[in-house]
């Protein structure tokens, strides 16, 4: 049979010690260096969310994305140079009233 010794009956049995799972950063270095972006690191840069980069996505006045069978890839430097062109001083500001215009349209929101 098996040469595991069993506890005797009314013994107690001593606790499994829990193992942790190593803390792992949020990001990692290998993910800082790489050139392209998923979709949740892209909006995690620029700081919308995931649906919201879906819809700049589908309507337009996001930054360039690459499809790539079902995946979707933003290229870090595009999502740099995107934030770069939306960059204001103060409302009076050229860079602000372009970046209105080239957002999507709201007409359709209640």
């Amino acid at each position: 049979m098996t040469d595991i010794a069993k506890p005797k009956a009314g013994s107690p049995v001593p606790p499994i010690p829990e193992i942790a799972a190593p803390a792992r950063p949020p990001t990692s270095p290998a993910r800082i260096l790489r050139p392209y972006l998923r979709g949740g690191e892209a909006a995690e840069l620029i700081g919308v969310s995931v649906r919201t980069l879906e819809k700049y996505r589908c309507t337009g006045g996001g930054p360039p994305f690459l499809k790539v069978g079902s995946r979707v890839l933003y290229l870090r430097e595009d999502v740099e140079a995107w934030l770069q062109r939306h960059r204001c001083q103060n409302t009076s500001d050229n860079n602000y009233a372009a970046a209105l215009r080239e957002m999507p349209s709201r007409r359709n929101r209640p």
